[in-house]
């Protein structure tokens, strides 16, 4: 007799979105995380686009367009002369497709708070000082033993505990990668007098060092940050405020400026570490337990927010016995090369702005900083970190038609008229909630929606969209079906209600989808 169906370790960002999409779809489950208290740290500071998206769907994107701020110019110094204003996010505007076009500034203790509170509406919770020690699986449960000498006993269990998870370790998967024991970075939470808060500050100096603080929305804080090498001053220091100031003096040069009231300091390694598997019978991994990135653009903390929407819905249909165990397979075939490809973004990026090599260096200052000063060039770079761009091409649950949005591409926004109600509505608004949505281009397929209704009930949505803005976004013609999966990407294009269906009982141990 199982406690729960799922079984969530750690209650950060990754493992809040999958405990709220567990929760609205109806699923027993407990969030455990070892800390005895929330903390108030900005580490990942950054959500992007496509988190947005996911947080859209949740119903609380407003919540973080209404703490956070996409209006944060950066101050570029070299050898303590003042060289550039960067408005990385200047220039990029919402387009009807594209709702959230950039990423949106907010302290990670923040992103938190908000989904917890999400999660507390939905009746769930975080339960905080308790540790996993050690878990042991059948065919038929997982039991999760903690550091209290309590037992869980759960259908599946997911370690979202972070890049030293006791999760992966006890399920026994291998974590490859590099990780320099020599370079390390400071990062810490202060206030500071002497500056403007309108903007982030970062100063390089010819012996290749440099140092930036990053202003937290919403708080008096800023996020203090730089690396420190072998022999350099305090590299065998530990974090105080104290190093902060003597660093930031040394390197800036600026003695005007005070920094205080250190809520947080940090010291850690560069590393760049992939999990050989997410997968582990019924254990899965996901977020930093899953991959470790270094620190930019919050890419590591957005992917595992998205990891938890990949994993969400596959997890809901297999304990309801509603899907067959391959499904749950496609999670990590779907989003291990993702995170294999964010590893290689964001490395290349630290590489690009901290390198002390002099090549790095002079492409930084001669090329890439001047380069970062063309609206076409920030927009560029904003487009590869907002993971809007991320496919599922070749994988087993895209089928159908090739078009203008694919099977394995990301199900485009577009303002339509709502087909039951007549009012003016996007299709997000369509899709948000734990369904499949087929959407019908023109004429009804006779039929089809009775059909599905009768074989899902809830579990999917059909809509009929006559020509308008939404034919355009999906180069879709008149007869052609889409049916978009509850993550929001296209699983099948064409134009046979028979394929649909067929899609559906494919991927189904057995048909009648519900939700809550």
């Amino acid at each position: 007799m199982t406690d729960v169906e799922v079984l969530i370790v750690g209650g950060g960002p990754t493992g809040l979105t999958l405990a709220c999409e567990l929760a609205r779809r109806g699923v027993t489950f407990r969030v455990i995380d070892k800390s005895p208290e929330f903390h108030r740290q900005s580490r990942g500071k950054g959500i992007q686009p496509r988190s947005l998206e996911v947080f859209d769907d949740l119903g609380v994107v407003q919540d973080f367009l209404d703490a956070g701020t996409s209006e944060m110019p950066a101050r570029i110094y070299m050898d303590r002369r003042f060289i550039a204003e960067l408005h990385l996010l200047a220039g990029v505007h919402a387009r009807p497709d594209v709702p959230y076009p950039t990423l949106v500034l907010l302290p990670q203790w923040r992103t938190e708070e908000i989904l917890r509170a999400r999660l507390t509406e939905w009746g769930g919770q975080v339960e905080r000082g308790l540790h996993l020690t050690d878990l042991k699986q059948s065919d038929g449960e997982v039991v999760a033993r903690l550091a209290t000498g309590e037992e869980i006993h759960a259908s599946y269990l997911v370690g979202c505990d972070g890049g030293s998870s006791a999760v992966r370790e006890a399920a026994g998967i291998a974590f490859p990668g590099l990780v320099s024991e020599t370079e390390h970075y400071l990062l810490g939470d202060v206030e500071v007098d002497g500056l403007p808060r309108d903007g982030s500050y970062v100063w390089y100096a010819a012996d290749e060092s440099s140092v930036g603080l990053a202003l937290l929305p919403g708080t008096r804080s800023w996020q203090f940050g730089l690396t420190v090498r072998p022999g350099e001053e305090g590299a065998g220091e530990e974090p105080s405020l104290e190093l902060f100031q003597r660093l930031f003096e040394q390197r800036t040069g600026r003695t005007d400026v005070r920094l205080h009231n250190a809520t947080w300091r940090s010291r850690f390694s560069y590393k760049v570490r992939l999990a050989d598997r997410y997968r582990a019978g019924r254990v899965f991994i996901a977020g930093d337990a899953a991959h470790v990135h270094p620190i930019a653009g919050g890419l590591g903390m957005n992917t595992g927010i998205q990891d938890a929407y990949n994993l969400g819905w596959k997890l809901a249909l297999a304990v309801r016995g509603q899907a067959s165990d391959s499904l749950l397979d496609t999670y990590e075939r779907e989003r291990r090369p993702v995170a294999e490809s964010v590893l290689k973004t964001s490395g290349a990026s630290m590489t690009a702005l901290f390198s002390a090599k002099p090549l790095m260096t002079f492409l930084r200052d001669r090329i890439i900083l001047p380069l970062m000063r063309s609206p076409a060039v920030t927009k560029a770079i904003v487009s590869r970190t907002s993971q809007l761009n991320v496919k599922y091409r070749d994988s087993e649950l895209s089928v159908g038609d090739k078009g203008k949005v694919r099977p394995g591409d990301r199900a485009p926004d577009s303002p339509c008229r709502h087909p039951v109600t007549g009012e003016q509505s996007r299709l997000f608004d369509l899709f948000r909630g734990p369904h499949f949505t087929l959407l019908q281009f023109g004429a009804m397929v006779p039929g089809l929606a009775e059909r599905l209704d009768a074989l899902y009930g809830d579990g999917i949505r059909v809509y009929q969209l006559e020509p308008g803005p939404p034919s355009k976004h999906y180069g879709a013609g008149r007869g052609t079906l889409v049916l978009v999966r509850p993550d929001g990407y296209v699983a099948v294009r064409t134009r046979s209600g028979d394929a649909v269906a067929d899609y559906l009982r494919t991927i189904s141990a057995t048909p009648r989808v519900s939700s809550p």
